[in-house]
């Protein structure tokens, strides 16, 4: 991919205990537009619940959702046995997938410390 540009598969996932929306994957694909739409297509039928391709999704129950042309939301169930309980319990939950063309890419810059100031040094900050 030249210049950095080229089309990507993304994953969003609800994320931390809040399960605000947050970026988890963002993989390059070689080739184009098609290619990163079937690559996409096959991991919403085939992820685990962090949107990672598995070897095996019959472990995990699935409705995929085709939101457009190349957005997915799939909701993903997998059942667990519960000790306390003493039976199968499901959880479920969703990510989204979708392809997308790298348009701009810039590093993110380093932080620089703080100028010294009179009331930094006042208050005996460094």
């Amino acid at each position: 991919m030249s210049g950095g540009k080229g089309w990507w598969i993304l994953v969003e996932a609800p994320v931390g205990v809040d399960s605000r929306w947050e970026l988890t994957r963002a993989t390059p694909v070689d080739g184009g537009r098609e290619q990163a739409v079937a690559q996409a297509a096959e991991l919403a039928r085939e992820c685990d619940h962090h949107g990672r391709k598995t070897r095996n999704p019959e472990a995990y129950g699935r409705r995929v959702f085709r939101n457009g042309e190349v957005d997915w939301l799939v909701e993903i169930g997998r059942s667990y046995w519960s000790s306390d309980i003493k039976k199968s319990m499901t959880s479920k939950t969703h990510i989204r997938i979708s392809v997308a063309e790298l348009e701009h890419q810039s590093e993110t810059p380093d932080a620089e410390p703080p100028a010294k100031g009179r009331l930094r040094r006042a208050l005996g900050m460094s």
